[in-house]
């Protein structure tokens, strides 16, 4: 279970970087074709990074359940702020881990 934690937050931040870079190159380009891949590649890893941040709160509360609670598993895994266009999609992933509690 450990593993999985580790795994799938080097996931999210690898997703998180992944958006940044893929930002500041599309802000070079403005228009055509590329300028449209550009942008629909950065919403296809805004959903991936969802997914995997999805994944990492539940691993995150199984963690939380079936350790002593040690500072290392209370630590709270921060975004990277801006990175999602709608941070209310996140709010799905809050309401379902308050529903598991």
């Amino acid at each position: 279970m450990k593993a999985h934690h580790l795994a799938c937050s080097h996931l999210v931040k690898g997703c998180q970087d992944a958006i940044i870079r893929f930002r500041e190159k599309t802000a070079e380009v403005q228009q055509g074709q590329q300028a449209s891949t550009a942008h629909r590649a950065i919403e296809i890893l805004e959903e991936v990074l969802g997914s995997w941040c999805d994944t990492l709160s539940i691993l995150r509360s199984a963690l939380n359940r079936t350790s002593s609670r040690t500072a290392v598993f209370d630590e709270r895994f921060e975004l990277i702020p801006g990175v999602f266009k709608n941070e209310s999609s996140r709010q799905g992933a809050a309401a379902f881990d308050a529903r598991r509690s």
